[in-house]
C-alpha cells in the first residue's frame, strides 16, 4: 500500500478533517456496558456481561428495554461463557482454582442459574464423591423445554485414575441430577453427540500415546466400536457438527484453507466439499439449537463475515443492513422463528451498540459498548499488505491518527496475542487510544496467525522469537519504507504472546525500537511447561510449548535479561490464570539484577482479560506516561 492510499483513508473521514482534541484516557478504558449477550428462547430476555460500578457482572435484562430482571452471582471466577437452556435456566462456564496435592490447579466449572435470580448452584456429580474437573463440555441441550443437557466431564486430575478420562451424563440443570450415559474409557478425551442427544463418537489416544483412536456408534442403544487408529502425526478428521438427521460435517483444510465437507462417520473420511471461501478459512458453522440444518458459516477477510444459507436469516440480515448502511451488522442470536433477533452494529473505528429487533416493532437499543465514546468514528483503520524479509506475503491492520498527514509519524508496533489468532478491522481500544495520542499503530498478522490457510499458520511452527519476530520487525520496516512511520521513533507494545514479543524485542534487537511494553507476557517457556502441568489435562500441553522453537530456553526473554537494551514497561495482574504473574515477576527480578531500565506495575486484582475498568485505566495511564518519557508522539 502506498502513502497516497494511506492518506486516502483519512480523506474518507470528512467529519475528521482536522485532528480532534485528545479524549480523556478514561473514555477508552471504559468497560463495555454490554458484552457477549445471549437471547432467551422466547426472545423476552437477554443475558449479558454488564459493566456495574467498574466491574463486569452477569445480568438478565428485559429485551424490551425494561431494565434489569436479575443479577447472577459469579464471584471471583473467570467467566468464560454463558448460554440459555430454556427460558428459566442458564449455565455459565467459569474458570476456578481447586486444591490438588497441596497446591492449586486450574479447573472449569458449570454454574446453573434460575433466570429470576432465585437459585444458583454448581453442577456437581455428588455420587462420585468428587467435585469434578473440566466440567464445561456441553454436548447437547434438550429441545423439549426441560432443563436437560448432556455433559462430558472429568472427575480426577490424575492420569492414572479412571476419572481422568471424561464420562458423559444427562444432567438436569434444575435439580443437579446426573444420569450416566457413557462411562470413562481410557484414552478417550473428547465425546461428540448428535442433535437427538445420542453420543455417537469418541476421540482419544491409545495407551502409549503414540496413536489417535476413534470410536463410533449409531445411537445410545448401541455399543462403541473402534474404526480408526492412526499415528499422532497423521490427521484424524473429526466432525464439527452432527445434524439431527445423522449427517456429519467437518471443517478441514485439506486443500489449503478450511472448508466445510460432508463426513462419513463410519469411515471418518471426507466426502463432498459443501462450502468454501477462496483464500480464507471458514472459522465457524452456525447451527440452530435443534441441529436440524446449517444456518450459515463464518469467515474473516478484513472483518468478520457470515454467509447465511437459511432463507430466514438471509432475509433478516438484509433488513438489518438496510437500516444501518455502511456499518458492520452482526446477528448475535435469534428466536427459532427469526421473529426476534439480537444484533450488534459496529465499525472498525467506532465502538458498537446492541439492539433488539422484533417483527412489527420499532428496534430497541439495549446499550452502547462505550457510552463515553458513543458510536462516532474516531481514527481510521485499514488492512495493508507487506512482505517479510524471506519473501512471505503478510498483512496487518493500520490505525492512523485522524486529521494528521500520514508521514513520518511516531509508531507503535502492536502484535496480537495467541499467537493462534489474528487482527481485523474492528474496534480496538488499545490501538484507538494510541492513535488518539498521535501514533501510527500497526498490528501485524505475522506467520502463525490464523484465518489465512494452513500454510500461513504452519509457517509459524517452531518460530517463536525467530521468524515470527522477524515479521514484527519487518512491519516497522514497511512503515518506514512507505514514509508513513519514523522508524527511529518506534516502540513495540503487546499483551500475552504480544507481551512476549515486546520482551523478546527488548533483548534480541533493541536497536530497532526505543522502548517496549508488555502486558501479561510470557518470559519463560520452560516454566510454562511446569506451570501447565498443574492445569487439568495440562500434561498434553508440554509438547505444545516444546514445539514453539527448537530451543525454547534460548528464545525465552528471561534468559537474556542482561542484554536488554531499551526501557521496558511490564504490567501483570496477580489474578491472571492464563499466564501466571510469576512470568513477569521473575523476569523483572532478572532485569533488576542486570541493572536494566524498566518499570513494573502490578495489578493486585487484575486478570488476563481486563475484566475490571480500574485495571484498564491504570494500564492505559501507565503506558501513556511511559511512552511520553521514552517515545513521545509530539
Amino acid at each position: 500500500m502506498t502513502t497516497a492510499a494511506v492518506l486516502g483513508i483519512i480523506a474518507a473521514q470528512p467529519a475528521l478533517a482536522e485532528r480532534p482534541a485528545e479524549r480523556p484516557v478514561a473514555d477508552f478504558a471504559r468497560l463495555p456496558a454490554i458484552a457477549d449477550p445471549g437471547l432467551s428462547p422466547s426472545g423476552k430476555f437477554v443475558v449479558v456481561k454488564a459493566s456495574i460500578t467498574g466491574a463486569q457482572a452477569l445480568v438478565i435484562i428485559k429485551a424490551d428495554g425494561g431494565g434489569i430482571q436479575s443479577r447472577l452471582p459469579v464471584g471471583d471466577a473467570d467467566l468464560l461463557g454463558v448460554r440459555w437452556i430454556n427460558d428459566d435456566w442458564l449455565i455459565a462456564t467459569v474458570g476456578a482454582e481447586v486444591p490438588v496435592q497441596g497446591g492449586m490447579a486450574k479447573a472449569t466449572r458449570l454454574l446453573a442459574f434460575k433466570a429470576d435470580g432465585s437459585d444458583a448452584h454448581f453442577l456437581l456429580d455428588k455420587r462420585n464423591g468428587n467435585v469434578g474437573f473440566n466440567m464445561s463440555d456441553v454436548l447437547w441441550v434438550a429441545q423439549d423445554g426441560t432443563p436437560r443437557i448432556l455433559l462430558s466431564y472429568q472427575t480426577s486430575y490424575y492420569l492414572n485414575e479412571e476419572g481422568f478420562w471424561p464420562q458423559v451424563a444427562m444432567v438436569d440443570v434444575a435439580t443437579n441430577a446426573f444420569s450416566k450415559i457413557v462411562w470413562s474409557r481410557e484414552g478417550v478425551i473428547d465425546w461428540y453427540a448428535d442433535g437427538q442427544g445420542n453420543v455417537r463418537l469418541g476421540i482419544g489416544i491409545e495407551k502409549s500415546g503414540l496413536r489417535t483412536r476413534a470410536l463410533y456408534r449409531a445411537s445410545n442403544k448401541d455399543n462403541f466400536s473402534e474404526f480408526a487408529n492412526v499415528r499422532q502425526d497423521e490427521e484424524l478428521i473429526v466432525p464439527d457438527a452432527i445434524l439431527a438427521d445423522g449427517t456429519a460435517v467437518s471443517l478441514s483444510a485439506k486443500d489449503g484453507t478450511a472448508a466445510i465437507y460432508k463426513l462419513d462417520l463410519k469411515t471418518m473420511t471426507l466426502g463432498d466439499k459443501l462450502y468454501s471461501v477462496p483464500g480464507h478459512d471458514i472459522t465457524s458453522i452456525h447451527l440452530p439449537e435443534n441441529f436440524d440444518h446449517i444456518l450459515g458459516y463464518g469467515y474473516a477477510d478484513t472483518a468478520q463475515r457470515v454467509v447465511w444459507l437459511d432463507p430466514g436469516r438471509k432475509q433478516l440480515q438484509a433488513k438489518l443492513n438496510a437500516n444501518f448502511p455502511g456499518k458492520q451488522v452482526r446477528i448475535v442470536d435469534t428466536t427459532a422463528d427469526n421473529r426476534v433477533a439480537l444484533f450488534e452494529v459496529t465499525a472498525s473505528a467506532a465502538p458498537g451498540a446492541h439492539y433488539i429487533y422484533e417483527d412489527g416493532q420499532p428496534m430497541t437499543r439495549l446499550g452502547l459498548e462505550n457510552p463515553a465514546l458513543g458510536t462516532r468514528a474516531l481514527h481510521p483503520v485499514k488492512t495493508v499488505n507487506y512482505t517479510a524479509r524471506d519473501g512471505m506475503q503478510l498483512n496487518g491492520v493500520l490505525t492512523l491518527p485522524a486529521g494528521v498527514e500520514a508521514r513520518n509519524l511516531p509508531v507503535i508496533i502492536m502484535p496480537h496475542g495467541g499467537p493462534a489468532a489474528r487482527d481485523l478491522e474492528s474496534w480496538d481500544w488499545w490501538s484507538q487510544f494510541l492513535a488518539d495520542r498521535g501514533y501510527a499503530v500497526f498490528q501485524p498478522n505475522f506467520r502463525g496467525s490464523t484465518g489465512f490457510g494452513r500454510a500461513y499458520q504452519n509457517a509459524g511452527n517452531g518460530e517463536w522469537g525467530l521468524k515470527m519476530q522477524d515479521d514484527v520487525d519487518d512491519a516497522l520496516a514497511f512503515l518506514g519504507k512507505e514514509g508513513i512511520g519514523d522508524v527511529k521513533r518506534a516502540c513495540v507494545v503487546g499483551g500475552s504472546y504480544g507481551g512476549y514479543v515486546a520482551m523478546r524485542a527488548a533483548e534480541r534487537n533493541p536497536e530497532t525500537y526505543r522502548c517496549a511494553v508488555s502486558f501479561a507476557g510470557v518470559s519463560d517457556l520452560p516454566e510454562m511447561i511446569r506451570y501447565n502441568k498443574n492445569f487439568i489435562g495440562g500434561l498434553g500441553t508440554a509438547e505444545y510449548w516444546r514445539s514453539r522453537a527448537e530451543d525454547i530456553a534460548d528464545v525465552s526473554p528471561i534468559n537474556h535479561a542482561n542484554r536488554t537494551g531499551i526501557p521496558i514497561l511490564v504490567v501483570h495482574g496477580k489474578k491472571d490464570r492464563r499466564v501466571p504473574f510469576s512470568q513477569s515477576k521473575n523476569y523483572v527480578d532478572r532485569l533488576k539484577k542486570a541493572g536494566k531500565v524498566h518499570e513494573f506495575f502490578i495489578q493486585p486484582e487484575g486478570d488476563h482479560f481486563f475484566s475490571r475498568e480500574e485495571d484498564r485505566l491504570s494500564f492505559l495511564t501507565q503506558m501513556e506516561a511511559f511512552l511520553d518519557k521514552h517515545n513521545p508522539a509530539n
